[in-house]
């Protein structure tokens, strides 16, 4: 009789939606469309049902196959946050005695939120928020509403010479009850297996049911040496940190890493991003940056022909480079390989912006900040899409949180004195942008908020940026079509162009925001040089595929 064993009970719909590795509402859909065997307490509501695994398993056998559906986690299916379960692992603590031994937790929490981000039943904050929260001392309450997360994993990590020892627990959000916790002990070579060890057992607490694939993608281990795996683990401390010396670090420690493993697509694509932060941070401009990570993309292939990170970084190449139709094609691809990408996703978002198919981004944003929630620039896409959208009155709370989150960026200040611009809001902006720290003064975007305020208060100021030299002002599109806009609001038409040309070369084909929708850039539809770069871009626009 089913039930006999207490085991073989689940008590709720996500429990049944998380053994058949579903969300609710396809769980729910399958019980009217395909008759899976759910029962009901006559005495409650019609939504509190409970089922069987032997049940549910023998409806699954009925067709080797069962029930023809996409997987529930694809990259543009907007799936409700309390529909499937979902988990923040916490930076976990070092607590050995040796400070320079942190990294090893780093490397830890990232691992686990990686393994762990393989499962499709389970929704996992990304490592880019999650470790916003080193040092946090939040309760698990408010951190699983802020984040929408049913549970919390948290740890620590000792290493004495070559023995490590983890602890961690798992806790649920809404009662801060610890559900499971354990304690893993082995030589230091066994990482591997204690990473892959926590995962499954998370999977079992949660009662995941974990598919052919989770269990394939759980065992792949791109690295399988501890000596590689440190060199890894700081190499990525040390990029994080954007500064030249750092990034030249991390291409060390990369390349040591590759002259042990041999070819491997995952450390070629590693170096590779690193390689690009060269151009990312204004620290190389040239073209050496994007030949050498090119150069990591094609061994990455050639290591792994459906390498997803040599998609991504292949698409991020060609964002760099203003090909945005190939980034779009490639990052595609790379979230089909694995959906839970928010770099891969937070880029495509940005792809669709810039080349004016902003409805196709929208739905993308709720699952990037699912994924990704902490990080201010994912945060802001929804205003940014209202401003290309021609709504820039309403863009202006997202833009002022984003600053009033991170008052001290540049970048969050010059897009504020941007918007207000936009909105002349001008006295306010002239006030921002004199507000850079002093160590900023000479950064890109002060300089820019700098010609933004010159020209907001009738002021003729000498340019530092040279139109005819474009190589030296670095962001993709962004400083460009900013200082399109600046020079337009100092009368100079054919600077706005000329910088707006550049823009458009480097992937911003927006015909809706460029002909209507932009209140400064519109002043120039009586200039021929402007009124023929938009048949220009109406025609990318219109080719543009989605």
């Amino acid at each position: 009789m089913p039930g006999a064993n207490p085991s073989d009970r689940l008590d709720s719909w996500k429990a049944i939606a998380n053994y058949l590795g579903r969300s609710v509402r396809t769980a729910r859909r399958w019980e009217v469309e395909e008759g899976l065997p759910v029962h009901r307490h006559m005495h409650q509501s019609l939504g509190s049902v409970y089922g069987y695994r032997s049940e549910l398993d023998r409806w699954l056998k009925r067709d080797q196959s069962g029930p023809a559906e996409p997987s529930p986690q694809s990259a543009t299916e907007n799936t409700p946050d309390d529909e499937i379960a979902s988990v923040v692992v916490l930076p976990l603590s070092y607590v050995g005695s040796d400070a320079g031994d942190e990294y090893i937790a780093d490397g830890f929490t990232d691992e686990i939120i990686a393994d762990l981000s393989k499962l499709h039943s389970l929704r996992v904050i990304s490592r880019t928020s999650s470790m916003t929260l080193k040092g946090s001392d939040r309760d698990a309450r408010s951190l699983g509403q802020e984040l929408r997360v049913s549970h919390l994993l948290e740890g620590t990590v000792r290493r004495h010479q070559t023995s490590i020892r983890v602890t961690v627990r798992l806790v649920d959000a809404a009662s801060d009850h610890t559900e499971w916790s354990e304690k893993f002990s082995g030589e230091v070579d066994d990482i591997f297996e204690i990473q892959e060890q926590i995962a499954r057992e998370v999977a079992g607490a949660l009662e995941l049911r974990l598919s052919r694939e989770d269990e394939d993608r759980l065992a792949h281990k791109p690295i399988k040496s501890w000596p590689v795996w440190q060199s890894v683990v700081q190499a990525r401390q040390e990029a994080m940190r954007w500064d030249r010396s750092s990034i030249d670090r991390a291409v060390e420690r990369l390349e040591h890493a590759l002259s042990i493993t041999g070819d491997s697509a995952e450390l070629y694509v590693d170096l590779g991003r690193t390689y690009l932060q060269y151009r990312e941070t204004g620290l190389d401009l040239g073209p050496k940056p994007l030949e050498k990570a090119k150069l990591c993309a094609e061994r990455a292939f050639e290591a792994d022909p459906n390498s997803a990170g040599g998609l991504q970084l292949r698409g991020w190449l060609h964002y760099s480079q203003g090909k945005i139709q190939s980034a779009v094609n490639d990052l595609k691809s790379a979230l089909d390989s694995n959906w839970a990408d928010p770099d891969a996703l937070g880029l495509l978002c940005n792809c669709y912006l810039v080349s004016g198919r902003v409805e196709k981004a929208r739905p993308l944003f709720a699952r990037l900040l699912s994924l990704d929630p902490l990080i201010p620039v994912y945060q802001l896409l929804p205003s940014w899409a209202d401003v290309l959208d021609g709504r820039p009155a309403e863009a202006l709370p997202g833009y002022r949180r984003m600053f009033e989150a991170q008052p001290d960026s540049p970048m969050a200040r010059l897009f504020l004195v941007w918007l207000l611009a936009v909105n002349q809001q001008n006295d306010e902006a002239i006030d921002l942008a004199a507000g850079f720290a002093q160590h900023d003064a000479d950064s890109m975007p002060a300089q820019v908020a700098a010609l933004i305020a010159a020209a907001l208060k009738g002021e003729s100021v000498e340019s530092p940026f040279s139109r005819a030299n474009p190589d030296r002002v670095p962001g993709a599109e962004i400083f460009p079509r900013t200082l399109a806009q600046a020079s337009v609001l100092a009368g100079r038409n054919d600077d706005a162009v000329a910088w707006l040309t550049i823009a458009v070369d480097r992937g911003f084909i927006n015909h809706p925001y460029l002909d209507r929708h932009d209140p400064i850039l519109t002043r120039l539809k009586s200039d021929p040089g402007y009124n023929a770069l938009l048949k220009e871009v109406h025609q990318r626009w219109q080719a543009f595929e989605s």
